[in-house]
């Protein structure tokens, strides 16, 4: 049991590759980086016992972490959480509460008794002559809670705030100072099996899409192609850099997959956008025949590729395929952001996530998007403070990977 207020938070991000934690505290007025954690989930035992396959993993990443004297914040996956931002007319403090509850109702695709709700006012804007109060509202299923809680019991941990992690890339930009004003962001993560689009204008949270699409497609095609194991094709994807095109090596050309137009239909997102716990389907997830073909590529260990040796792949042209099925996705959402909702032109890019260093990906994605702007995010080069090598040297060499955990360590901070 706690008896004083803990001084440090720390934030426990639980992929599907991997755990990642960071601790924070404050040294001298302003946000430091104590500790930073990273434990791999063991892939076969996820197939036996999910549960303690994730929980061994996060006790692993909190072993060097004061985990008794800090406030844990723990996260929702984005595509398990419904996420809205309805606008409501001028009123009272006293009966915001009952206008979200009828908002809720008629936006979220649950029965209210069945998930958890919450809010957050984010602005007051101008429609004609009405100011009306724009407001992020939340809603997860019970069952998804527990299951999360359900990680952190077997860890032996207890969540003091639960939030989702597609808003924690919001916070770790704005903790980074990544948000300006008069300027519109895409926070863009890039997971295992998931990517997730954060859309910010002039500092604020404003969309967020998820789509089914991430670095495992990537891992396939390595493996597929250099006809190695899974394990062999996620090592060489994970250490590429500057050494995926050699200098004054020509680069294959990534084809170009034209985005589908948004159908009238998809413009309502609260009949279309119904996630459950099996399914997670939108408008924009990939299309059937581009799942179908990654279903034919080997999903786990074990050898790959059958017929006579051929000569190998540059690493680009490897990529090519599941690069521009991938960007695709991203464009598909930018295409509902600005032209659906009306929302001027993305001004920057950030890439988070595991795979955010390649020269590839950002190079297709600034010329696919039309973006001016497509920068890796590292914390590092941000006003925080940083512990020493030994603590944090894992933020130091792979730092887009950890901005979930920094954002939700930052809101624990903020909640202290």
């Amino acid at each position: 049991m706690r008896f004083t207020k803990p001084k440090k938070a720390i934030g426990v991000d639980i992929g599907t590759h991997s755990v990642k934690a960071m601790q924070m505290s404050h040294v001298r007025g302003r946000l430091s980086v104590d500790e930073v954690g990273y434990a791999l989930i063991d892939r076969n035992q996820v197939n036996v016992d999910p549960v303690e396959a994730q929980a061994e993993a996060v006790r692993e990443a909190l072993r060097h972490m004061q985990v008794g004297q800090s406030l844990i914040v723990g996260a929702l996956p984005g595509q398990t959480a419904v996420i809205r931002y309805p606008r409501l007319p001028d009123m009272p403090v006293s009966e915001i509460g009952e206008a979200i509850e009828a908002e809720a109702g008629q936006n979220i695709p649950y029965d209210l008794a069945d998930v958890f709700l919450d809010s957050y006012p984010l602005e007051t804007v101008t429609e004609g002559d009405e100011k009306m109060l724009r407001v992020l509202l939340v809603a997860a299923k019970h069952d998804v809670i527990l299951s999360r809680v359900q990680i952190a019991d077997a860890a032996d941990i207890q969540y003091g705030i639960l939030t989702v992690d597609s808003l924690a890339l919001a916070d770790a930009a704005e903790c980074c100072e990544l948000l300006r004003a008069d300027e519109s962001v895409a926070l863009v993560d890039i997971g295992l099996t998931s990517a997730s689009i954060h859309f910010t204008k002039d500092g604020i949270s404003n969309f967020i899409r998820d789509v089914s699409w991430g670095a495992r497609e990537f891992i396939q095609a390595i493996a597929k192609t250099r006809r190695c194991e899974y394990e062999q094709a996620e090592e060489i994807l994970y250490q590429l850099g500057d050494e995926e095109a050699k200098p004054g090596e020509e680069r294959p050309e990534v084809p170009s997959f034209e985005g589908e137009p948004v159908s009238e239909a998809e413009e309502d997102l609260g009949a279309l956008e119904t996630p459950t716990l099996s399914s997670f389907d939108s408008p924009l997830d990939p299309l059937e025949d581009e799942l179908a073909d990654m279903d034919r590529a080997p999903a786990g260990p074990g050898p790959v590729g059958l017929g006579p040796e051929a000569p190998e792949k540059d690493i680009g042209e490897v990529l090519s395929d599941s690069l521009g099925r991938l960007v695709s996705e991203i464009r598909r959402s930018f295409d509902y952001y600005e032209h659906q909702l009306y929302e001027r032109p993305v001004d920057r890019l950030v890439l988070c996530g595991g795979v955010a260093h390649l020269n590839l990906l950002r190079e297709t994605l600034v010329e696919e998007l039309g973006v001016d702007s497509v920068e890796v995010a590292d914390p590092t080069d941000s006003p925080l403070h940083f512990g020493g090598d030994s603590a944090t040297g894992l933020v130091r060499e792979h730092p887009a990977q950890y901005m979930v955990a920094l954002g939700l360590a930052s809101r624990g901070m903020a909640d202290l």
